[in-house]
């Protein structure tokens, strides 16, 4: 299969967002998508850019009519690890299911340590739902660690009415 990994443009914003829905779907919370194509496009374009996004893209003729020819994508961003220093976090990664196995998310992760490299990284963190065993088949195979088992860490987020009234605790 050919295919190529790029770094997102303008003109994907719809495949993006049709890609995201479907994700999103598979994970069964379809109801939380919250964000726009407007959203993605003010967020990740320019020198001011939030996030980053490669896609895996297929020829025409390898696309589907319903999907088109971007058929992955990654998103990612930079953050930071007192421990350890700068870390490109993995936010999203997808690829369509008749096109995996062909070794479009390993190439997607791939780009995203060599950019990780390039900005001094540390490491590259990523998430995945614990019912997703297929994905950690995966992720473990390239080597990552599931640091929720090996060092006790759990992700916590304070969402939605629950950081305004973080905010107004702690106004006074």
């Amino acid at each position: 299969m050919s295919y190529i990994i790029r770094p997102w443009a303008r003109k994907d914003l719809k495949a993006i967002m049709g890609l995201i829905r479907e994700a999103a779907s598979f994970h069964k919370a379809l109801d939380q998508v919250k964000t726009t194509p407007e959203m993605l496009r003010d967020e990740g374009f320019g020198k001011d850019a939030t996030f980053g996004c490669l896609v895996a893209e297929v020829p025409p003729q390898q696309g589907s009519k319903e999907d088109g020819t971007i058929v992955g994508y990654q998103f990612h961003y930079l953050t930071y690890c007192t421990w350890s220093g700068h870390i490109l976090f993995g936010e999203d990664l997808y690829v369509l299911p008749d096109f995996r196995g062909k070794g479009i998310g390993s190439g997607l992760l791939a780009k995203a340590a060599k950019m990780a490299l390039g900005k001094g990284c540390s490491q590259l963190r990523f998430i995945s739902a614990n019912w997703n065993q297929p994905a950690m088949d995966f992720y473990a195979k390239l080597g990552a660690v599931n640091v929720t088992v090996t060092d006790h860490w759990n992700l916590c987020s304070i969402e939605g009415e629950h950081v305004q009234k973080l905010v107004e605790r702690t106004r006074n």
